[in-house]
């Protein structure tokens, strides 16, 4: 198993959508709502070669992982076009309350998987940190949670049972798993490595 920090997130409050003539990014054809609870949503995104996305409102704060390298023109409402490239694995972080459409004008498609942050993080306590994980075949990946919960979302597939096993409090809904306070743990009986993000409270130094 192979850990690695990669963010810090401090997000600010979700919105309901406002802005004319978008649909809300959970409602884009693209993006696919796989996962939902009061603190974050989870959408897989898939956007084929030369395919556009429509016109769409993200709301709230949100992280995306980028799953294969990528290149896509994104053209924000009210703003000059720019193109991202990214290569696998790039986690990137993107404030809300905007509007845009993602154009992928390349022989690859563009798949990523989005993390809305539905809950205002502007208290340290309440922050969020995002690492990578690599369960390796025969391997076993343990958390222990305090107060607050944890959520590993699968990067390759929404179905976990395939390859995983899962012991302790915890439960799994389309390739995400909450789990509760206490110790569990995930163990991979597949033949494959199984990637995924795990989403924690970020620890605060005691005063």
């Amino acid at each position: 198993m192979r850990s690695l920090l990669l963010l810090v997130i401090a997000a600010g409050v979700a919105r309901a959508q406002t802005i004319k003539g978008a649909v809300l990014a959970k409602n884009e054809p693209h993006h696919h709502l796989a996962y939902e609870d009061e603190v974050l949503r989870v959408l897989r995104v898939h956007v084929a070669p030369h395919d556009t996305t429509l016109l769409h409102e993200h709301g709230p704060d949100y992280i995306w992982i980028a799953l294969g390298a990528s290149t896509i023109v994104n053209a924000k409402l009210g703003a000059p076009d720019t193109t991202i490239s990214s290569k696998d694995l790039t986690i990137h972080y993107t404030p809300g309350m905007f509007a845009h459409v993602a154009r992928n004008l390349t022989t690859r498609p563009f798949d990523n998987i989005t993390v809305e942050l539905l809950q205002p993080q502007t208290n340290p306590v309440d922050r969020l940190r995002a690492s990578l994980v690599t369960i390796d075949p025969g391997k076993t990946f343990t958390l222990t949670v305090g107060g607050r919960p944890a959520w590993v979302i699968a990067l390759d597939t929404a179905d976990l049972t395939r390859s995983l096993t899962m012991s302790g409090n915890a439960s799994w809904t389309g390739g995400t798993v909450r789990a509760g306070s206490g110790t569990w743990s995930l163990s991979n009986h597949g033949t494959a490595p199984v990637r995924a993000m795990v989403i924690t409270a970020l620890a605060t130094r005691a005063q």
